[in-house]
């Protein structure tokens, strides 16, 4: 196995990562119940090398595939029949979580609505006040 690209310079060692063939559940027959075709991805977040504040926000992204006690990614894959496909699909999948839970939005600057789109929305609702107030009561004169 090689190591995984996340983004610019950033990449998951090998050697944090451990890939287990395990039965796949579900309809297969007798097929199913021979072959370890699933792949189980453990990536160990300690053992990445990265600094210590993106691994607390990889630790801190709220997914149920972390396990805390052992500091640990799991990630497990049975969509296709073969173990390759599989494991590939697992290294895709983690390095879409990584990707996830490394990235930032860029911070909002506040901005005020333009005279004109102000002046368009006032004349909407007085619009739409004359609109509703045609709606009462008829009154007769």
């Amino acid at each position: 196995m090689e190591d995984l690209h996340i983004r610019n310079g950033l990449y998951v060692p090998a050697k944090a990562m451990s890939v287990d063939a395990v039965r796949s559940s579900g309809p297969g027959g007798q097929s199913v119940n021979k072959t370890n075709s699933a792949a189980q991805l453990r990536a160990y977040v300690d053992a990445f090398g990265w600094a210590d504040g993106l691994v607390v926000r990889v630790l801190n992204h709220s997914d149920s595939r972390i396990t805390q006690s052992q500091r640990a990614i799991l990630i497990q894959c049975d969509t296709h029949r073969s173990f390759h496909r599989n494991q590939d699909e697992a290294l895709e999948r983690l390095a879409g979580l990584l990707r996830k839970a490394l990235h930032r939005d860029k911070p909002r600057r506040p901005t005020r609505p333009s005279r004109s789109s102000v002046r368009r929305a006032v004349k909407a609702q007085k619009r739409r006040q004359e609109i509703k107030s045609l709606r009462g009561r008829v009154k007769d004169s």
